[in-house]
């Protein structure tokens, strides 16, 4: 609580020192990160650089810390808001549970409204804690394991348009793929220099080979896949060689059945894992025998808070005959708060009877797609009468694949 915080002060860490203390104290915060600067000072330099840390310090010691990068998230419909990637959100050890991380975490939506985010968003390393800051799940994923001596075969395997590149010296090729692509699930976030600067430092520090292909003529890629080798003690005998995808973008399904298709055709292995897919899917659907995709994990991906409720309503479409009023309570940024009407027309303030009230986790939820107001009434995060759900439903239809970034950060 804030009244066992005596001498606490919040500041930003805009000097290359204050990031690294700053980074140093979420890595220990969270036991398992390992010390990028410790491998590459170089590295760790360029992807702190970027960031927007906030640290929580008592008696002028730096105890708290949370980090962002500037990023746009896709609505459904193809639009795209600003957004802050939150990230190394953590606290000392030794003072934890005294309100830190919230007054930081509170800060720091204040913070990024004032600067004009639209939204801001996570990976939550534990699912009970952003939900009481306004974050709620806009996406979904599931992990696969596709067995190739089970008829994991997808075919046709080999395409003359895909070709291998090398997986370290073709990064600014594989930001411009996925800068391009002309039409982005929902949720998908455009990678920020901070995440690229990552990947190459996993791709070089890895301590397996990796391997990429792209899919498209030179100079008009349309996807490409990078992924690496799971150890083994040793590969050449194993009966269970195995690679992991470490990221797949494709700009339509023909490029996506390309890619898939040159992977598992590679004679030499036995199983390939993809951590992060989109809960549709349709590798199932494609390879020879269907039992042979095995999918499990599912589990929340993408966590996402509206900053600026007006932006973040209009930023998609809904049905054309859609009707809802209702009501939002923001205790954080108040200028969300009141009752909004959403039509086709789209979602202004209003002085009408909110026919519900409605929390942003749950907002949230509805505006990617990510659940049904059906859904949601059956698990009693709406209270509305049939006719208000059904309602709700036809105004936040949204056609098309599920919402799904795939990458983590």
């Amino acid at each position: 609580m804030t009244d066992q915080l005596p001498n606490f002060e919040v500041r930003s860490l805009a000097h290359s020192e204050g990031r690294r203390d700053a980074f140093a104290k979420f890595r220990q915060s969270m036991l398992g990160i390992g010390d990028i600067g410790r491998a590459s000072a170089g590295a760790e330099a360029s992807y702190l650089e970027s960031g927007f840390p906030i640290g929580g310090f008592i008696d002028g010691e730096l105890q708290g810390v949370v980090n962002g990068y500037q990023s746009s998230v896709t609505l459904p419909g193809g639009n795209w808001v600003s957004h802050l990637a939150v990230t190394h959100v953590g606290v000392s050890p030794t003072h934890a549970r005294r309100g830190i991380a919230r007054r930081l975490l509170t800060e720091q939506l204040r913070q990024a409204r004032a600067n004009g985010f639209v939204t801001a968003g996570l990976r939550a390393s534990d699912a009970r804690i952003y939900g009481r800051y306004g974050y709620g799940i806009a996406s979904w994923s599931a992990r696969q394991e596709v067995d190739l001596a089970n008829g994991g075969r997808l075919k046709p395997g080999h395409r003359d348009d895909v070709r291998q590149v090398d997986a370290l010296e073709s990064f600014d090729l594989f930001k411009r793929i996925a800068n391009s692509c002309p039409t982005p699930r929902a949720a998908t976030l455009l990678r920020w220099d901070a995440w690229w600067e990552i990947q190459k430092f996993r791709t070089t520090q890895g301590s397996t080979p990796h391997h990429a292909v792209v899919i498209g003529s030179a100079g008009a890629e349309r996807g490409y896949l990078r992924f690496h080798v799971q150890p083994s003690e040793n590969w050449f005998t194993s009966t269970q060689r195995t690679v992991v995808v470490d990221d797949l973008v494709a700009h339509d399904d023909d490029a996506r059945r390309g890619l898939m298709g040159h992977l598992l055709s590679q004679d030499i292995l036995h199983k390939v894992i993809l951590p992060s897919c989109p809960i549709d899917d349709p590798l199932q659907l494609l390879v020879d025998n269907p039992r042979a995709v095995q999918i499990s994990d599912l589990r929340d991906e993408s966590w996402i808070r509206p900053l600026d409720l007006e932006k973040f309503l209009n930023g998609r479409s809904f049905g054309r005959n859609a009707r809802a009023v209702f009501r939002i309570t923001d205790p954080i940024l108040p200028e969300n708060t009141g009752v909004w009407s959403l039509s086709g027309n789209g979602a202004v303030r209003s002085h009408e009877t909110p026919a519900l009230d409605l929390s942003l986790q749950t907002l949230t939820e509805l505006v990617f797609g990510a659940q049904s107001a059906t859904s949601l009434a059956a698990a009693g995060r709406i209270e509305a009468n049939r006719h208000v759900i059904d309602m709700l439903d036809e105004a936040f239809t949204a056609p098309g694949w599920k919402p799904h970034a795939g990458i983590s950060f």
